[in-house]
């Protein structure tokens, strides 16, 4: 399965057509679903969040908080990098596409027989510490 759609960066209109390989979906909450794809013009292996909302325009798809942030606070190595912005403007429909992380912290955390180990939780603590300077 595939994914074509006309790619917007920023509030800038990219003309070319950008292709995403479904490989699997990674979960699912009340706004969005996460599908793991691949990009099949760089091959790198991406998260696509898909919004379950439709959206009327490409202004109120930039006045989403949400990319608001993400843009204001990129590139920082700690927050996760939002690398495109897809919007379907016929159909309203708008993804997310984000780097591929291993896992988050509720799958880092969940089903565990024992507590983390104190470095991890360390690291953990100081890498959400940074990412708020």
């Amino acid at each position: 399965t595939y994914i074509y759609t006309q790619a917007f960066v920023g509030s800038v209109r990219c003309v070319q057509e950008t292709e995403y390989r479904l490989i699997s979906k990674k979960g699912e909450g009340t706004f969005s679903e996460v599908l793991k794809a691949q990009s099949i013009k760089t091959t790198k292996t991406v998260a696509i969040k898909c919004m379950k909302n439709h959206f009327d325009s490409l202004e109120q798809v930039n006045n989403l908080r949400e990319i608001q942030a993400l843009r204001r606070l990129s590139p920082h190595p700690h927050i996760i990098k939002l690398l495109e912005v897809l919007y379907d403007e016929p159909t309203g429909r708008l993804a997310l596409v984000f780097e591929l992380m291993d896992m988050n912290m509720y799958e880092a955390i969940k089903g565990r027989r024992h507590y983390l180990p104190e470095s991890k939780v360390k690291d953990c603590i100081y890498q959400l510490l940074k990412a708020l300077d």
